[in-house]
Order: structure tokens, then sequence, then C-alpha cells
């Protein structure tokens, strides 16, 4: 066989094996499989790629970016467009950071106006909570000496996934969440997905009632067993007639206290914490005065702010019950984070 003749042969496999392998991957449910396989490198697992995607949707691409010197990284699994859909979209958007102003955009992008939107804890006592509009927001600490002070995380899951799939959509957040600390330098202890999780649909605070939002709420004298377990400690007039509710903690970045009075549709008090520089801004009504309210606190955790306050309807409580209603929160929550260094600043 002449030369020419063996090479003419050599290409026309090649490009017929070339061909082969594009109709291949062509083939929407074959790339389905080899996306899901490596959302960014394996920063979410197939298995919960596939309980996130609807049947009726094929998966496009998954790309990813590092910025080293920004402390950032970013993870996008994109979907194809179907026939009702204008354009290709994200089904999953993973973000990470370290360095603080981009950690308050993100929470500012959660709570815009003076923290009252609404939100969820994670459930198992993960790290952060879902916010208004269903992303997962989650923090935690990095130990090394040599790495950031801490990671922020948020993932965005689409409309249109399959939110009801239990523990799908926590488990994406803390795979990621895992995956991220390693990309970016943060030394920060893995974090498992708890059975609360594992069983939970993603939830939905902006759909919810205010009051279907709250925990739940025991008398004052059973609040031990709560995070609120301080208020039987304050001399609460008619404590018996008094209710409280609990939520949060100094690992999830928000807490709160809320107190219903003994007379039914009267609005008690809620104390609230907010864990990073983030929350500063809700010490003051008026944002441009730069005057913190009354009822007010600061304190250092973990290098960092962390920041108090008491609301309450007018009358229902004196003054001084307030301050010290106000003085046990504080004091209560520094010794939770276990990090808070020197003493609480108090405005009262």
């Amino acid at each position: 066989m002449k030369r020419r003749t063996k090479r003419t042969l050599l290409w026309t496999t090649v490009a017929a094996t070339a061909l082969g392998i594009g109709a291949y991957v062509a083939e929407p449910t074959v790339r389905d499989e080899l996306v899901a396989r490596d959302v960014c490198d394996g920063a979410v697992s197939e298995s919960v790629v596939k309980q996130l995607t609807p049947d009726d949707l094929h998966l496009k691409e998954a790309r990813e970016q590092r910025l080293a010197l920004l402390g950032t990284y970013t993870c996008t699994l994109t979907a194809q467009q179907r026939e009702r859909d204008a354009k290709d979209w994200p089904l999953l958007r993973m973000e990470a950071y370290t360095r603080g102003d981009d950690q308050d955009r993100v929470m500012y992008a959660s709570f815009p106006q003076f923290g009252t939107e609404y939100h969820q804890m994670l459930p198992g006592e993960l790290p952060g909570f879902v916010d208004r509009v269903q992303n997962i927001v989650m923090r935690v600490p990095c130990r090394g000496t040599a790495t950031p002070n801490s990671m922020l995380t948020r993932v965005a899951v689409a409309r249109d996934a399959l939110h009801g799939v239990p523990g799908a959509a926590y488990r994406a957040a803390v795979s990621f969440t895992n995956a991220a600390a390693r990309r970016v330098g943060c030394e920060a202890a893995p974090l498992k997905v708890p059975g609360a999780a594992a069983r939970a649909p993603l939830a939905d605070p902006g759909a919810r009632d205010a009051d279907e939002s709250r925990a739940p709420s025991v008398s004052v004298p059973d609040a031990g067993r709560t995070a609120c377990g301080w208020v039987s400690t304050v001399r609460l007039p008619h404590a018996r007639d008094w209710s409280v509710s609990a939520s949060g903690g100094p690992a999830a970045m928000l807490a709160s206290c809320t107190l219903d009075g003994p007379d039914p549709g009267t609005q008690g008090v809620t104390l609230h914490a907010t864990y990073g520089n983030w929350g500063t801004r809700f010490l003051s009504r008026d944002s441009h005065s730069g005057v913190r309210d009354p009822m007010t606190a600061t304190a250092r955790c973990d290098g960092t702010r962390a920041n108090f306050s008491l609301t309450t309807a007018e009358g229902s409580v004196s003054s001084a019950t307030q301050r010290r209603l106000l003085r046990a929160f504080v004091e209560d929550q520094m010794r939770r984070d276990g990090r808070c260094t020197g003493e609480p600043d108090f405005t009262f």
C-alpha cells in the first residue's frame, strides 16, 4: 500500500472517530451524565445534581473560577434552554468569599432593609440561613494562622430545580462549602449534613407567613432548654404570663429572642444579634446620622463586630427592664460565641 493511501486511511479513521465521539457527546442524556459527574471539579456530587434536575431539563455545562488574590471561588451549573425559556439559565450558582467587603455585599443582598426580611435558620444547626429568595448562606471560620478569618458561601438554587427532594439543596451547599474552603485556602473543619437537613426540603421563607416562620414559643419559666434561657434569670414582671421564642446563634451570624407579652395581641420585646461588620447598619434607623439608637450594644467577637439591639412597643416594659434584658442577652450571646473579648459597649 502506498504511503499516501495509508495516510488517507489514517485520517479517515481519525475523522470518523471524532465524529462518533461528537455525536455521542451531543446526545442530551449522555451530556447530562458527563456534566453531572464533574460539576466544578466535584464540588457537588453527581447524585445531588440529578436530584435537583427536573426530568424535562438537560444540562449544558459547569464552569468555575478562582481568584486567588481576592479569596474568591465561584461555580455555575447551566441548564439548556427549553421551549418556554428565553435562554439558557443557571440551575446552581455557587459563590465563596473570604474578603470582608464581599461578605458584606452578600449579606446586604439578603437583608437590604432593617433586618426584618424573612429568613430561616438552616436545619441541624448548620452555620447559616436561607434568605428571602431561597439563597443558602453559610459562614465557616478559617483556623489556620496563615488563612483568612472566615469564608462565606452563597448557593442559589433555581426556582425550577426540584427543591422538594429531601436534603438535596442542603447537600449541595455543604459539599460546595467544603470544596470552596480548599480552593481559597481556608483551613475550616469540614461540614457534615446532619439528619435534620438530610430530611428537609429547601425552605422558602419569603413565601411563608411571618407567624409561621417563627420558632416555637415556650413560657418564660420553661425557657431554660432554649437558647433564650437567660430570660428566666431576669426580673421580668409577671414572668409566668410571658412566652419566649429563640432563633439562631453566633455560628449562624444571626440570633434573636422574642418575648410576647401577657395581653393577647400585645407586641412584646425582640432582641437581635448580628455577627460581622455587615450588621452595624442595623444599630441606627437613620443611616446618615452616624448616631446609634438607644438600647443597642456592640462587642468584638473573633476579630470583628457583634451588634445587638432591643426593640419594643412603647409601654410594653419599663426602661429599667429593657436595660436588664439587653444586658442579659448580650452577656449570654458573648458567652455562647466564646470568641468575644473586652467589655460590650452599650447605648441606653
